[in-house]
């Protein structure tokens, strides 16, 4: 009850404050990629350190589609950079569209603030609609990085997003959060593809992973064959050749992985003693993490290695119910 009572009368007035004056000055830089698309970056010294320990992630990476379509509107904190770049872009009379590739706070933080601009509806894929419209408490590591998430209305995605100029088809690619989305422009071969990457070998996730599912949301990528790959973390991979490379890059990690745990998991042996198993323990952190990684020390366990284990584990189970009904 008292830290209920802290978090109302102290914690929250200073979020809403630091949205729109943060604490550390926030950059935002536009990047034209072509005559289509402009990507927002928004970082600090802050979010460029956790970009280094973590691994891939770049905290606030916003694409602009011929001024009219938005990909994703970043994590909260940079509501006031990304309020004055769409401005200064005219997209507040532009913008006719705003995607959401999943729900996770660093791709709808400032779907608030696209009501206050404009009118531009905001579509996201239906298993996302409710945690948008109804977002529940972020754990204190995440409030803390990102900022607080306000409740902001959304519409089922439809099959496709159009232009003036393009098309984007939208592909319902599972894996980081079974409500992730991309979106491919067949004719010029562009992958908007969220977090479908990030990082070829991040080991930690959230609990809403799903290894089998990445896996083959990665194949059906790779079938689309994109000529360029626009990651909302910041990364642009352009050539079909290196797209190709880059998906495989992370479908070998994940399969590897993958076939390593089902490994682990003959007999019986707990969560903890698989991740033992499947990553070692190579030094200080690992002992005192159990293997589950750094950043599970960090946010205690909501982003770990086990969160992926469980994932393939739960599949395997599947399976084995699945065989013994037969």
């Amino acid at each position: 009850m008292l830290g209920r009572l802290i978090t109302a009368l102290l914690w929250r007035p200073y979020e809403l404050a630091c949205r729109r004056f943060p604490l550390v000055p926030l950059r935002a830089t536009v990047t034209p990629l072509n005559e289509h698309v402009e990507m927002i970056r928004i970082e600090n010294a802050v979010t460029r350190a956790i970009t280094w320990l973590g691994g891939g992630y770049d905290y606030s990476v916003s694409y602009l589609i011929d001024r009219t379509l938005l990909i994703d509107t970043g994590f909260p904190w940079a509501r006031r950079s990304l309020r004055r770049t769409l401005l200064e872009l005219g997209a507040n009379n532009t913008l006719t569209a705003v995607v959401n590739t999943h729900h996770h706070e660093d791709h709808i933080g400032n779907n608030d603030l696209i009501g206050e601009l404009c009118d531009a509806p905001i579509f996201a894929h239906r298993l996302a609609v409710g945690d948008i419209r109804h977002p529940s408490e972020l754990p204190w590591y995440r409030r803390f990085m990102f900022g607080p998430l306000t409740a902001s209305p959304v519409q089922q995605v439809p099959a496709y997003i159009e232009t003036a100029q393009c098309r984007l088809d939208v592909h319902h690619m599972p894996g980081h959060s079974d409500d992730h989305i991309c979106l491919f422009e067949p004719d010029r071969g562009w992958l908007f593809s969220g977090d479908l990457y990030v990082a070829a070998e991040i080991d930690s996730q959230l609990s809403d992973v799903d290894g089998p599912a990445w896996i083959r949301s990665l194949e059906h990528a790779m079938r689309l064959a994109p000529r360029a790959m626009y990651d909302s973390h910041g990364m642009i991979v352009e050539g079909e050749d290196a797209v190709m490379q880059t998906l495989q890059r992370k479908h070998v990690f994940l399969v590897r992985l993958r076939d390593a745990i089902n490994q682990a998991a003959i007999g019986t042996a707990s969560v903890r003693e698989i991740t033992r198993t499947v990553f070692g323990s190579k030094g200080f952190v690992d002992t005192v993490s159990f293997s589950d990684g750094w950043l599970s020390l960090l946010t205690a366990s909501d982003f770990s290695r086990s969160n992926v284990v469980r994932s393939f584990l739960r599949v395997q189970s599947h399976v084995g119910e699945a065989a013994e009904l037969a």
